[in-house]
């Protein structure tokens, strides 16, 4: 059966959607895109997905000509006609056709795209062991710029520190900012935990402020642990007793090694596992 996505405003084959070669999204990374879990065949945090995607369009100043509830349907009906019970949708946001040079006037009508997956790039076996990292030496993340905090279609930062990370085998790439703070990972929010309080780096640091992020300081605050939200240092992460890793599709990941060094006793943390189980049962899934 083909994958069918929606493409400004028709389901069509994936391997017949076209973007137009003068698409500003194509040519300068000039959109934005969320990544949207599925789970029992219902978009997951779709309203807060979009919310974001409408705050950040209006940052960059690109036509956001949808109502939030119109998208929601759209992203259902993708389900729906893909049958996808379990899996993610990939909306893009592109500024649409341009003229050639970098300003963007003229351009009013944007390219809305969303692309379904039935497959789950993490597995129970990454869970059990937990992730290894790096300290990404080749880029940066700029803290100073408001396009450090949004998805956009640019993402050669994050694309450079995957590439590091991927020569030295490690399935993480974290990012230090413009201070040499920890920032992110290259697809993924940090936690680390310790002495009864969880930390994570603040929206200062030039970070994405993830979904999944979001609903792990609000899980912590239900459990009245002290979650703190500031510049972590390199140094932090390395002394935690346990740390972790959240985006929207690998939901916790335990992070048990930085640079080769064991973080904690090397092993998924007890918070770590117990956030973990209590996330499956807001979703109702779990591996």
């Amino acid at each position: 059966m083909s994958v069918l996505c929606y493409l400004q405003g028709k389901f069509i084959p994936l391997e017949k959607a076209q973007v137009a070669v003068n698409d500003r999204g194509f040519l300068y990374g000039d959109g934005l895109f969320e990544t949207i879990p599925v789970y029992e065949g219902n978009p997951f945090y779709a309203e807060e997905h979009l919310l974001r995607l409408s705050e950040g369009a209006d940052i960059m100043g690109l036509p956001f000509n949808y109502e939030i509830s119109s998208l929601e349907e759209i992203l259902k009906e993708t389900v729906k006609v893909n049958s996808v019970n379990r899996g993610f949708l990939r909306l893009t946001l592109s500024r649409g056709k341009g003229k050639r040079g970098l300003s963007p006037e003229g351009c009013t009508e944007p390219l809305l795209l969303v692309v379904p997956s039935c497959s789950i790039p993490y597995s129970r076996e990454n869970y059990k062991k937990g992730y290894g990292a790096i300290i990404v030496k080749g880029t940066r993340r700029n803290s100073f710029s408001p396009l450090s905090r949004l998805k956009t279609l640019n993402y050669l930062d994050n694309i450079l520190a995957r590439m590091e990370a991927d020569k030295k085998k490690a399935e993480e790439g974290i990012l230090l900012n413009s201070f040499g703070n920890i920032a992110c990972g290259t697809v993924s929010n940090i936690f680390i935990y310790k002495k009864d309080v969880l930390v994570t780096p603040s929206s200062q640091c030039g970070i994405l402020k993830g979904i999944t992020r979001q609903i792990v300081i609000k899980m912590a605050h239900e459990r009245e642990i002290q979650v703190e939200e500031r510049p972590l240092d390199p140094e932090e992460l390395m002394e935690a007793e346990e740390a972790f890793l959240t985006n929207s599709l690998m939901e916790i990941m335990p992070l048990t090694s930085l640079e080769g060094k064991l973080i904690g006793k090397g092993k998924p943390g007890l918070l770590s596992r117990e956030l973990k189980v209590a996330y499956e049962k807001i979703t109702g899934c779990s591996l």
